[in-house]
């Protein structure tokens, strides 16, 4: 059997989001999916300058000043007048809620919702659970020959990789395996139904961060095209991973150039039966490769390919081309797999670099963990193990809307203080708050909050989740000075008008400030 050795850099490598499929900016060189979805939730820098708060020195006078900076902090932007905020602030310890603003408004949460899925998962799953990925089939015979089909088998694995598929094939080759009739995929653990609830709201969007997930799944389901300038005015164009007959790469005389911008258009259209992409354009030279990342229609098939050509690099061969669908025979050996790292390192992947893939992926496991009758997992199963962790912690499935695990879309109507609800129950459990608090990003150090509160007193003392759509800016987490009084708070905007999220943000960054202030106060 194959542990992974994945830690958390590498997954981060591979799960950044996506990058425009229409660039006009200069290309440069970058990891995969270093750049941003639409709606992006790679925050800006803190949005008002630095300054120093000083609370009250009385401790009776200390929190009604907080109140005081809450308010004139929303206040302090007229710019959004029009929009709505929704605060809530609880000492965890006590459990007092200090601050509460609209705290009872259900609220879009945007990506901030992947704190929901993250905590319902480590209470369910425990932070030490692996998807483990499976090839089945007869013993080879004296010739390396298996009869009938090899079988592998998916349980959901979000963060199986090409690698991890060619290590795959190199343990069936090690195993004496040199040719099947026929490459088959078990894909019973999750049903068909392969996009999260609200994906169809735009079902135009071929970015990768609208990827489909399926039982057996790899690149996170989607194909990475990248561009690079070439002497002479040529451009070579690339695809990884390459699946095959699967997706095929249309280049329209894409080309590099001296002087001017770089100007690319990457298409992707499904056909009956493969995916076409065509590129064209210009990359101006010297300045690097040019990437994008685009979600394929059939995810299973994808992964078949990729493991097929796997299998050929290997030396075995496999004699049908057609790529079968079959459950694993009661009789079929096992003859490798491959475990994915554990949920608690792939949970700092997902919300450190907020990505909905896994947050989708993890939601349909928590169905197909829980369900109690024999069938595949549906998105209705993975909500229905979702709302029944809420309702243990006393949010009743009546109070709240929740429809996806990665808050994309109009997937959630949740209220400021069931946030802090929710963060105040996963602190206190330490099967859930130690992995959950990890997990988060750091402001300041790393993640979608890397460039938020430097040089300020919330620097590397905040660790939350942020949340950003087109009118939606969220941030809730922890905020601590000491372990003596940690806070978990919630700062949800929603109606923000059009080119005023940085407002927004400035309003949540001056409630950071004064929260600073309020537990630094000597």
């Amino acid at each position: 059997m194959r542990a992974s050795g994945v830690v958390l850099i590498a997954l981060a490598v591979a799960i950044g989001a996506s990058i425009s499929s229409i660039c006009t900016a200069p290309a440069h060189a970058q990891a995969a999916g270093s750049a941003a979805e639409p709606a992006r939730d790679d925050e800006e820098e803190s949005g008002s300058a630095a300054h120093h708060l000083t609370a009250p020195a009385d401790p009776r006078a200390r929190l009604p000043w907080l109140r005081d900076r809450v308010a004139a902090a929303i206040a302090g932007q007229p710019r959004l007048a029009g929009a709505r905020f929704g605060v809530s602030v609880i000492d965890l310890v006590s459990g007092a809620e200090l601050v509460a603003h609209d705290a009872d408004r259900g609220m879009s949460l945007a990506s901030t919702a992947k704190l929901l899925t993250s905590a319902a998962a480590l209470a369910t799953l425990g932070g030490g659970f692996r998807w483990r990925t499976a090839v089945y089939g007869a013993e080879p015979d004296d010739k390396g020959a298996v009869a009938g089909e090899l079988v592998v088998r998916g349980r959901g694995d979000p963060t199986l990789t090409a690698a991890d598929l060619d290590a795959l094939a190199g343990d069936v080759a090690a195993r004496g395996v040199r040719s099947v009739d026929r490459l088959a995929i078990d894909s019973s653990y999750f049903d068909d139904v392969v996009d999260p609830p609200h994906f169809a709201d735009q079902p135009g969007e071929t970015a990768g961060f609208r990827a489909p997930v399926a039982s057996f799944g790899v690149a996170r389901s989607a194909v990475t095209v990248t561009v690079v300038a070439d002497p002479g005015g040529a451009a070579s164009v690339t695809l990884d991973p390459v699946a095959g007959d699967y997706v095929k790469l249309v280049n329209k005389g894409t080309t590099s150039v001296a002087r001017g911008r770089t100007r690319l258009v990457v298409d992707a259209r499904p056909r009956p039966d493969h995916l076409e992409i065509t590129v064209a354009g210009q990359i101006r030279w010297g300045e690097g490769s040019w990437e994008v990342r685009k979600r394929v229609a059939d995810p299973a098939r994808f992964a078949g390919e990729v493991l097929r050509r796997a299998l050929l690099a290997r030396g075995v061969k496999v004699k049908a081309r057609m790529i079968g669908r079959a459950a694993v025979p009661a009789t079929a050996k096992l003859l490798a797999a491959h475990d994915s790292a554990p949920l608690s390192d792939v949970l700092r992947a997902m919300n450190k670099l907020s990505d909905n893939y896994l947050a989708e992926s993890l939601l349909k496991t928590l169905g197909a963990e829980t369900r109690t009758t024999p069938g595949p997992a549906t998105w209705a199963d993975g909500r229905a193990a979702l709302h029944a962790y809420l309702t243990s912690i006393g949010m009743p499935e009546s109070g709240y809307r929740d429809d996806n695990g990665s808050g994309l879309f109009d997937a959630t109507e949740v209220s400021a203080r069931q946030v802090t609800t929710l963060l105040r129950a996963a602190y206190t459990d330490f099967r859930v708050g130690p992995d959950l608090i990890a997990s988060l990003p750091v402001g300041g150090v790393d993640g979608t909050l890397a460039r938020r509160w430097r040089g300020r007193p919330a620097s590397g003392r905040v660790r939350a989740k942020t949340g950003t759509l087109d009118k939606v800016t969220t941030l809730a987490g922890y905020f601590a000075i000491d372990s003596r009084h940690p806070l978990g708070f919630a700062v949800l905007v929603n109606d923000i008008p059009p080119g005023q999220r940085a407002s927004a943000r400035t309003a949540a960054d001056d409630i950071i400030d004064a929260l600073a202030a309020y537990l630094t106060a000597p």
